[in-house]
């Protein structure tokens, strides 16, 4: 028995020593995907103790963008998972997209609401996992994705999933080693939004 407890807490060490690499969700962590509906699906990454905020972001949002080519599209927005809206302040302070009432899709979270960056244990509320001795902080991205290609919708906020891969593929390819662009410039290059279109008949705008 306490072989058995020796051989875990080693592996359990030796995995903890190693960030979550790039791929389907192991026992280091990774992206899970569900198919919620013909364009819709609901994307996660999950980081261990060793995975930095940056590095799972930067995953997830990849992934995001590959599972959005992979099904023949060019286009994708987000939203917090399990809400019908979300906002997205960092998506309406850009320049290439307009402050817009309506514009409810997120394109990214870092705050600890659901959809976000968590401090978690296993993908639950916000907490510290307790070892003696440590104290380890893992992250997580948890959203929904919709896919989009042409005609694009009106009155969305989307990242274009190629400029997406662009960005990112060294870094995820080089396993963190490359640069990773920041957020802020990542979405601006990547942002597309399509204003909603207002014509003038004789009863009025529509």
């Amino acid at each position: 028995m306490r072989f058995r407890l020796t051989a875990a807490l080693g592996l359990w060490l030796a995995l903890s020593a190693c960030t979550t690499p790039y791929g389907q969700q192991g026992l280091m962590g990774g992206y899970t995907e569900e198919r919620l509906g013909e364009t819709r699906y609901r994307v996660k990454f999950q980081g261990n103790g060793n995975t930095s905020e940056e590095r799972v972001w930067a995953f997830w949002m990849h992934r995001c963008a590959e599972l959005s080519k992979e099904k023949g599209y060019t286009h994708f927005s987000l939203s917090r998972s399990g809400a019908q809206t979300a906002w997205a302040p960092e998506v309406h302070d850009l320049p290439s997209v307009p402050r817009h009432a309506g514009m409810r899709t997120a394109a990214l979270h870092t705050d600890a609401a659901p959809g976000g960056l968590l401090k978690t244990k296993g993908g639950g509320a916000p907490v510290y996992i307790y070892t003696p001795g440590y104290t380890i902080t893992s992250y997580r991205t948890d959203a929904e994705l919709e896919l989009h290609r042409a005609p694009l919708p009106e009155g969305v906020a989307m990242l274009k999933a190629q400029t997406v891969l662009d960005e990112l593929g060294a870094y995820v390819k080089s396993d963190g080693k490359a640069p990773m662009p920041a957020r802020r410039e990542l979405i601006d290059k990547a942002a597309t939004y399509i204003p909603v279109q207002r014509g003038y008949t004789f009863g009025g705008y529509f």
